[in-house]
């Protein structure tokens, strides 16, 4: 083997580490912050609810993971999981929801294995 053909050699792998990964980052930069919600055609109330509460345990981008509050007197919040659509939430923060609307499902795998589908909820912040 001749100093050519294995300088050729070096550059073409090189070269093609490149692209490799610029491919991979395309893909992962079209796929970060999307939570994948499957959306129903006309959004339903939530439960003939006016208004409720719930505690953000998990922020997935522009949604987050969140409980219902399950007693108002000692505000426990183990309720229904439910995903709501928003910016800027953060971990344990209260959000009120008015007029709550049910506008789709989200599915997802909890830390035991098991597969989850929980309504996706929009309104009034």
């Amino acid at each position: 083997m001749n100093k050519k053909s294995f300088f050729l050699g070096f550059v073409t792998g090189v070269v093609l580490t490149f692209v490799i990964l610029f491919v991979i980052g395309l893909v992962n930069q079209n796929s970060e912050g999307a939570v994948p919600i499957k959306y129903l055609d006309q959004p339903v109330s939530y439960e003939n609810k006016t208004e409720t509460s719930f505690k953000v345990f998990q922020v997935l981008g522009s949604a987050a993971l969140a409980s219902e509050i399950s007693n108002k007197e000692y505000k426990w919040y183990n309720g229904n999981i439910v995903v709501i659509l928003g910016e800027n939430f953060y971990s344990d923060q209260v959000v009120t929801v008015k007029n709550p609307q049910r506008v789709g499902t989200y599915s997802y795998t909890n830390k035991g294995g098991i597969p989850m589908t929980v309504p996706v909820i929009d309104g009034e912040k």
